[in-house]
């Protein structure tokens, strides 16, 4: 893995980190609010779309296919 594909991953791993704090104080604090379910349903969908970039990265798959910003 290149300097650069190991940054990138280190930058996705970050983010998934985050995300699954959020979901940890999601749980631990807000559980009793009717939002609460949706929430951790869209805090999966994008841990999960995190995770798929993550082995696109590891992969090499990303290089092969950049799409236009």
């Amino acid at each position: 893995m290149t300097t650069e594909n190991l940054k990138k991953f280190e930058t996705s791993e970050n983010l998934q980190k985050m995300v699954l704090n959020i979901m940890y104080t999601m749980r631990e604090e807000y559980y009793k609010y009717p939002e609460y379910k949706t929430i951790m349903m869209n805090l999966t969908t994008v841990s999960r779309e995190l995770n798929a970039i993550r082995i696109k990265e590891i992969t090499g798959e990303l290089e092969k296919a950049k799409p236009d910003k």
